[in-house]
């Protein structure tokens, strides 16, 4: 019997988002681990601030070409509007590092997140390596069918009243939808096509992100109506939950100290956020309404001294850009003004808070747009982030109790589902079915028995 498992993580390790999903990923591979078995985990880099934390979990991390600065996504992968990747040059450099890593490390089971680059990589070698991409949306054809407001970014459709406008982009056939720019993610199809792709048509990001397995790291309340592949699973939440070490700055526990009885709010754009977008965020607390609030405002892309002088050096107002631990943060707040990145929505609705949010890209928008259809917040389209919008929303957040009833809801549901454990058992008994492990996998979930068979 084999007793040890080589796991490779490839996802985009600059991305906070991306990034603790497949640490808690890792983490629950290695607690649902079969006895007697032992997995090497081992995380792929370009550069990122999470490595550090990736080997206090005691995981390898393992340098992969082209080398980055780790900043985030527009820095390191020249993101645009219609590409991952910005230019074709880097994502062939991207791919052929990938291939060359995979080589040198020979696993036996590839883990992806949303990182195109990796399924045609892993399908690209002599022999294919067994697959398992996890994203936070269902990402396969099927999902035109479950989308639950128009893109911003399809004008035409988004200016329509929202019931006809969902209506009409849902009827537009299936093979135009197919061929949306972001979709299409023509450089890295073009690279890996002259790198020597050989096998069936790349022709969009649901090819480029195809696996044996596909984990969606959401509750499917959201995607009920559309059909999708029996290779698909719902797993539920998976998202950084803070440990009973970690400690709350004394000015955070001041301003959201119990004692304090004013409306208490947590932002945090992270790393998806603008110094214009937060600027407009500190200014919400400067006049009017905003001047009965007390906040605190994480600004990681903007100078301390400069952030704190556009909030008058208020008192209530904290503005730091140390960590700070998220879900317990939340959990002290009454409202959360947040970009839509799934970690970020999913540890608010995790505490019951209901939020104010902004989407800078597409799974952003599905996010915060499924968050606003059940209630539990208010979605603010990008053209109209400004200060008196957001100070608008989070009033009628305040005023409105069915935001918090709609926040609680979601929390109770979010409980009822580990998405830790899910995953780690449908992973292990993939292995099982793959012969990586020869032995079976005992799965407690009623829900995923069926699911893959070894």
């Amino acid at each position: 019997m084999k007793k040890s498992i080589t796991f490779v993580i490839s996802t985009v390790f600059q991305d906070a988002g991306d990034a603790t999903r497949a640490l808690e990923l890792a983490k629950g591979i290695e607690k649902y681990k079969p006895k007697d078995i032992q997995p090497r985990i081992i995380f792929f880099s370009h550069g990122s601030r999470f490595e550090q934390k990736a080997r206090d979990l005691g995981f390898e991390v393992y340098p992969v070409e082209p080398a980055m600065s780790g900043q985030g996504l527009y820095q390191d992968l020249k993101m645009t509007p219609k590409n991952f990747v910005g230019t074709l040059d880097l994502a062939k450099q991207l791919i052929a590092g990938e291939i060359k890593a995979y080589r040198e490390i020979k696993p036996d089971i590839i883990l992806h997140g949303f990182w195109p680059m990796a399924g045609p990589a892993r399908r690209m070698l002599p022999e294919e390596i067994p697959g398992i991409c996890f994203i936070p949306l269902p990402l396969t054809e099927a999902f035109f069918d479950a989308i639950p407001a128009v893109p911003e970014q399809a004008k035409l459709f988004y200016l329509l009243p929202p019931p006809l406008g969902l209506w009409l982009f849902r009827h537009i056939p299936k093979f135009i939808k197919k061929r949306i720019p972001f979709i299409r993610q023509t450089n890295i199809r073009r690279a890996a096509c002259e790198l020597g792709w050989k096998k069936e048509k790349l022709l969009n990001l649901f090819d480029l992100l195809k696996a044996d397995i596909i984990l969606v790291n959401d509750i499917p309340d959201y995607y009920g109506a559309a059909e999708f592949p029996p290779n698909l699973f719902f797993t539920g939440p998976l998202f950084a939950k803070s440990g009973n070490d970690e400690k709350i700055d004394a000015e955070i526990l001041k301003i959201f100290s119990p004692e304090n009885s004013r409306t208490k709010i947590f932002c945090t754009l992270s790393s998806a956020g603008t110094q214009t977008m937060l600027r407009e965020v500190i200014k919400t607390f400067t006049y009017g309404k905003g001047l009965e609030w007390d906040a605190v405002i994480l600004s990681p892309h903007y100078a301390l001294d400069e952030a704190r002088k556009l909030s008058g050096n208020r008192e209530g107002i904290y503005i730091t850009d140390k960590f700070v631990p998220a879900q317990k943060i939340n959990a002290m707040a009454d409202v959360v003004i947040c970009h839509g990145g799934q970690g970020t929505v999913q540890t608010a609705m995790n505490s019951g808070t209901p939020l104010v949010g902004v989407a800078m890209q597409q799974e952003q928008f599905i996010n915060l747009s499924n968050i606003a259809a059940r209630g539990a917040g208010i979605r603010i389209p990008l053209a109209k982030w400004n200060s008196e919008n957001i100070r608008e929303a989070v009033n009628k957040i305040i005023s409105d109790k069915a935001f918090k009833q709609a926040a609680l809801k979601l929390q109770e549901r979010m409980k009822k589902m580990d998405g830790e454990k899910n995953s780690a058992e449908i992973i292990w008994n993939f292995a099982a079915s793959q012969k990586v492990l020869l032995q079976s996998y005992p799965i407690e979930n009623q829900e995923i028995q069926n699911f893959v068979k070894p």
